[in-house]
């Protein structure tokens, strides 16, 4: 490393540091999201829909550690924070742990797009990561909506 790129460092801040603590955030809400539908599958009130949300748990939880080992390969990142309640007060019935899960996944994806130019301009090398946690992000809000029209306590039978 030239004495330029210490300067630089110095005036800019370490990239690494800002790309992991972009990441950690996405990664914490992604782990928070697979616990949050793993709790909606235990009191699923059919089958179906526990296996959906056992596979839209699985998935997220894969999302959160390909972001977790990604963030260890990148060097020492702060201690992750306690987990948050899973089930945030939306108990009420199935239905609206769907639309609590649903809307926490809006709001991780919301933060990724909102993260993704200053990842981008960090590290171009992450922009297949990138896509690829939008691609599943979007198939998981896909499944949750799918999930909340079969669900919908207005719903006729």
């Amino acid at each position: 490393m030239t004495w330029a790129d210490r300067l630089f460092r110095l005036a800019v801040g370490d990239p690494k540091r800002e790309i992991g603590e972009l990441l950690q955030g996405v990664q914490r809400r992604t782990a928070d999201q697979g616990r949050r539908l793993s709790a909606a599958a235990d009191q699923a009130p059919t089958a179906g829909a526990e296996a959906e949300l056992r596979a839209l748990a699985t998935e997220a939880s894969m999302l959160a550690a390909h972001l977790a080992e990604l963030l260890a390969r990148g060097g020492p990142t702060a201690a992750a924070p306690e987990p948050t309640s899973v089930l945030n007060g939306a108990t009420r019935n199935h239905w609206a742990r769907l639309v609590a899960a649903m809307e926490a996944g809006r709001e991780t994806r919301a933060q990724l797009l909102r993260a993704t130019p200053r990842l981008l301009e960090l590290d171009g090398s992450l922009a297949a990561l990138l896509d690829e946690s939008l691609h599943r992000l979007d198939a998981e809000l896909a499944g949750l909506r799918s999930l909340i029209a079969r669900a919908d306590p207005q719903a006729l039978d």
